[in-house]
C-alpha cells in the first residue's frame, strides 16, 4: 500500500476525473471523423488523445516521482497545445499541412529535456516552456475569435474567449501552480476550460456542417431558379418569335387564298394562337416576368387571378399595400410557394374557395393560404406527406428553409387545410 500523501490524492482524483471527460471528447471526435472523414475532426481527436496521455505522464509522475515522466509530461502538453493549434487552423482557414511544421513540434522534446535534466534555476527551466504553451493557446483562442468575426459565430466566440483565458492561465504556472498553490482548483479549472472548448467546438463544428447543408441546398436552389430562367428566355425570345413568325405568314397567305383555303388556313392560326398563348403560360410558370418587372406584391394578385381562372377558384388574397424588401432569392421562394399552394388545393384537395393572407412581422412576412378542401392525412407532417410523394410540399420546404424561413402544415377544424411560411426580410436570414 502506497503512503500516498492527502494532497496528493486531491490532485490525483482532479487529474482522474479531467482524464474522464478528455477521454469522452477523444472518442467523440474519432468517431465524427469516422463518419465524416472531415480533417479538423480528427486533429481534434488526436489533440484530446494527446492531452489524455498528459494526464497519464503526470499521474504516473506524482505517484512515483521519477523525472522520466516528468520529462514526458512536458513535452506532450506541448504537442497538445500545437494539436489545438492545428485543428483550430484546419477548421477555420482549411491549411495544408507541410512537413516542415513538424520543426515547432521539437520544441517540447528538446527543451524539456535541457530544463528537466540540465537546469537548475526553477523559472528559467520554466520560463521558455510556459512561455511556449501560452503563446500557442492564445495563439489558437485568436484562431477562433478571427472565426467568430468572420462568421459571426457565438459558439465560436464561446470557444476563443475560453482559449484566451486558458492561454493566460498557463502564465501563472511557475509563480503559483509549481508551488502547489492551485492544488487541487488548478485542476479544475482546466476541467472548466476543456469542458467548455471541447464542448464549444463540438457544437462550432456541427453548426458548421449545418451551415455547409444550408449553403449547398441554398445554391441547389438557385441554379434550379437560374436554369427555369434561362429556359424561359429561350422559349420566349425563340420559340415563341418562330410561332408568330409563322403565324405572320399564315394570316399573309389567308389573304390571298380561296375560301375554302382561307377556311383551314383560319383553323391553323387558331391553333398557333394557341399554342403562343400554351408557351406564354409555360414562360411565366418557369419565371414570373412580373415578379422581375413589377415586384411580389403585384406578381402574387397577379398569380391568384391566373390561378382563379385556370382552376376555377374563388380566391381571396388580403395583403397590405406594400411589403418589406426581401432578397431576389427570397421573393422567387414565396412566389413559388403560394403557386404551389394554389395548384395543391385546386388538383389535390378539391377546394373551391382559397383565402391568402400576407402580412408583415418584425423582421419577417408572413403568408398564410388556407382552403376547404380535404386536408392533409390525420397526423401527417412535412417529412410524412414527402415520404408520402408530396414532392410538391418538400419542393417548398427546401426554397423556404434555404432563405432561412420556416413551413408548416395542418388541418382546419372545419375542414380544409392551411399553410403558413415565414420568411425573413431582407439582412434577418441566418
Amino acid at each position: 500500500m502506497f503512503d500516498i500523501p492527502p494532497a496528493v490524492v486531491a490532485e490525483l482524483d482532479a487529474a482522474v476525473l479531467q482524464a474522464v471527460i478528455t477521454l469522452g471528447l477523444a472518442l467523440l471526435f474519432a468517431f465524427l471523423y469516422r463518419r465524416t472523414r472531415r480533417p479538423h475532426f480528427a486533429w481534434f481527436a488526436a489533440a484530446w488523445a494527446v492531452y489524455l496521455l498528459r494526464l497519464g505522464a503526470i499521474a504516473t509522475f506524482l505517484l512515483s516521482r521519477q523525472r522520466p515522466w516528468l520529462y514526458w509530461h512536458q513535452v506532450v502538453t506541448g504537442w497538445t497545445a500545437l494539436a489545438l493549434l492545428w485543428a483550430a487552423l484546419t477548421f477555420s482557414r482549411q491549411m495544408p499541412w507541410r512537413p516542415r511544421y513538424l520543426l515547432v513540434a521539437l520544441f517540447p522534446p528538446i527543451w524539456s529535456y535541457v530544463a528537466i535534466y540540465r537546469l537548475d534555476n526553477f523559472l528559467l527551466a520554466a520560463g521558455p516552456a510556459v512561455a511556449f504553451l501560452g503563446a500557442v493557446t492564445l495563439g489558437t483562442g485568436w484562431v477562433f475569435l478571427q472565426h467568430a468575426r468572420r462568421e459571426r459565430s457565438g459558439d465560436a466566440a464561446v470557444v476563443a474567449v475560453a482559449l484566451l483565458l486558458w492561454g493566460l492561465h498557463h502564465f501563472d504556472y511557475p509563480f503559483l501552480r509549481a508551488r502547489g498553490a492551485w492544488v487541487p482548483w488548478g485542476y479544475y479549472l482546466d476541467i472548466v476550460f476543456t469542458l467548455v472548448v471541447g464542448a464549444g467546438t463540438l457544437l462550432l463544428v456541427l453548426g458548421e456542417r449545418s451551415a455547409d447543408l444550408e449553403r449547398l441546398q441554398r445554391r441547389m436552389v438557385h441554379q434550379h431558379e437560374e436554369q427555369r430562367r434561362r429556359l424561359s428566355l429561350h422559349l420566349h425570345d425563340e420559340t415563341a418569335q418562330v410561332f408568330t413568325a409563322v403565324k405572320l405568314q399564315l394570316g399573309l397567305l389567308r389573304e390571298g387564298a380561296d375560301p375554302a383555303l382561307s377556311e383551314r388556313l383560319g383553323g391553323m392560326l387558331g391553333l398557333m394562337d394557341d399554342g403562343i398563348r400554351s408557351i406564354r403560360d409555360v414562360t411565366n410558370d418557369l419565371r414570373p416576368s412580373l415578379l422581375d418587372d413589377l415586384g411580389l406584391l403585384p406578381a402574387l394578385r397577379s398569380l391568384t387571378g391566373d390561378c382563379a381562372e385556370r382552376y376555377g377558384l374563388a380566391i381571396g388574397m388580403q395583403a397590405p399595400p406594400q411589403l418589406p424588401r426581401l432578397d431576389a432569392e427570397s421573393e422567387v421562394a414565396l412566389y413559388r410557394a403560394l403557386q404551389e399552394a394554389l395548384a395543391n388545393a385546386a388538383e389535390h384537395a378539391g377546394a373551391r374557395s382559397v383565402q391568402v393572407t400576407l402580412r408583415e412581422e418584425p423582421r419577417g412576412v408572413v403568408l398564410e393560404v388556407t382552403d376547404d378542401g380535404s386536408g392533409f392525412p390525420a397526423g401527417a407532417d412535412l417529412d410524412h406527406l414527402r415520404r408520402e410523394g408530396h414532392l410538391g410540399l418538400a419542393g417548398m420546404r427546401e426554397r423556404i428553409t434555404a432563405q432561412g424561413g420556416r413551413l408548416a402544415v395542418g388541418n382546419r377544424d372545419g375542414g380544409g387545410s392551411w399553410i403558413r411560411i415565414r420568411i425573413p426580410t431582407a439582412g434577418e436570414a441566418g
